[in-house]
């Protein structure tokens, strides 16, 4: 995991922190503004560092929130190749499969859960909507 150097690292957790404010104040425009800055600010190559996969991660999260699931398709595939060295619950394969699920793309969704409830033992459904759970099971 690579580490960003101090002045930066205090600019990507400010932005990040105000995203969170945001967010907090329904502001969820706003908030996924100010993650797509802290994005920009990660030096080359962005996906190395341990904040590209939160950024990404509350990215598709709050794009879910608001039912834009096609914004967050857009950065999905990110998510599989950010911060590679963090352990590997399945997390980020249910979340994608939540962006599929929404975008109707149902195939990929099913396969996506399905490989997120083995790397997780099924814990990746928990506190989750049950429409997803369903959907796998069905």
């Amino acid at each position: 995991m690579a580490l960003l150097s101090s002045p930066l690292k205090e600019q990507v957790e400010d932005l990040m922190d105000l995203s969170n404010q945001e967010y907090d104040k329904g502001d969820y425009i706003k908030s996924i503004k100010l993650l797509e800055e802290a994005w920009t600010k990660l030096p080359q190559p962005k996906v190395i560092y341990d904040d590209s996969y939160h950024i990404v991660k509350y990215i598709i999260e709050t794009y879910l929130f608001i039912n834009d699931a096609k914004h967050a398709k857009e950065w999905s595939n990110i998510m599989f190749i950010c911060d590679l060295e963090r352990a590997d619950s399945g997390e980020r394969e249910f979340l994608v499969g939540k962006v599929a699920y929404e975008l109707e793309n149902l195939d990929d969704a099913k396969e996506f859960f399905f490989i997120a409830d083995k790397k997780s033992e099924g814990r990746c459904f928990e506190d989750e909507d049950t429409k997803y759970l369903k959907f796998f099971k069905s």
